[in-house]
């Protein structure tokens, strides 16, 4: 006669693999992001950079739009939901996106990827005032890791900290890390009415209204080619519309610490496709860098918090 599983084991078995599935989703969330680093570099030669934000955002919006209505569940969202559309609209894509493309001028894709991935250094402040919540000690010693890992590949061998602009791309990449901190602590500590996926379509529309308004002001023209229409085709229905449903699915699961010191693998990524791609140089520095922040992810992936498999 076979034993019926109790709730309380068929929950914690059900969390168990929602937390499977959100690793694997970090880790290509990881490979798309950290590549969109270089391919944003390349894209911002042919494209102004507030114009290259509404462009993949109206791609982005286009793809969520058409996959929900082929599904028929295109919507609007619930009115418990209007916080977070509003919010993740602008701060966590609208601000990130700006912040990102202004700050890439002057840094190479690589190097500019590191200093956007301190997120979690801004989690950390941000969930002790808003729900305080301190991290484990497995996310403490993934944290120091990974930001040890991230100050070695920001030292001034590896970025010429004089050049013109430098300074300015770095702090805008600084700012593009808080609001990223933001909203993803928002997403976990929002009561969602509806799903991710039917939200994810009204977020990219907000998004638009502060990029076309900077699009407007900065002017510029845009040249039309073959690498142009790649770039953003990357980075619309890939690295918007996935990617960005893809990051506040991990971090609703995860948590927003757990989840930003697993982003941490995205400069790893961004530096190695820049070297690759660009021949942006990588020396001991680097290396040593990449190997730190990895050591880190891998601490918060092997000890998982204990909350993240109550909640989700």
């Amino acid at each position: 006669m076979t034993v019926p599983a109790t709730p309380h084991v068929d929950a914690a078995a059900a969390a168990r693999a929602r937390r499977q599935r959100a690793w694997l989703l970090l880790g290509l969330l990881a490979l798309v992001w950290g590549s969109h680093w270089t391919v944003v570099k390349i894209g911002l030669e042919d494209i102004p950079p507030f114009s290259y934000g509404v462009l993949r955002v109206v791609l982005g919006a286009a793809t969520m739009a058409g996959l929900l209505g082929m599904r028929h569940q295109l919507r609007p969202p619930a009115r418990a939901d209007l916080p977070i559309v509003l919010s993740y609209g602008l701060i966590g894509i609208a601000a990130t996106i700006a912040l990102m493309n202004a700050g890439l001028g002057a840094i190479g894709a690589g190097r500019a990827s590191v200093l956007a991935y301190t997120l979690p250094l801004w989690v950390v402040p941000i969930m002790a005032v808003v729900r305080r919540s301190r991290p484990t000690r497995a996310e403490w010693l993934g944290l120091g890791l990974g930001m040890a890992g991230l100050a070695l590949l920001m030292e001034p061998s590896t970025i010429d900290w004089a050049a013109p602009g430098a300074l300015v791309g770095a702090c805008l990449l600084l700012m593009d890390a808080f609001a990223g901190a933001l909203a993803g602590v928002h997403v976990r500590l929002h009561r969602w009415s509806g799903t991710l996926l039917e939200a994810q379509p009204w977020q990219l529309l907000v998004a638009l209204v502060p990029l076309s308004l900077l699009a407007i002001v900065e002017g510029g023209r845009i040249d039309w080619g073959p690498r142009a229409i790649l770039v953003l085709l990357y980075s619309g229905p890939l690295a918007t519309a996935f990617g960005y449903w893809a990051s506040q699915s991990v971090t609703r699961t995860l948590g927003p610490l757990a989840a930003g010191v697993g982003l941490l693998s995205v400069p790893v990524v961004g530096i190695t496709v820049g070297a690759i791609v660009l021949h942006e140089p990588v020396g001991p520095a680097e290396l040593a860098g990449l190997l730190v922040t990895g050591t880190g992810v891998a601490v918060v992936l092997l000890r998982p918090r204990k909350e993240s498999l109550r909640t989700g």
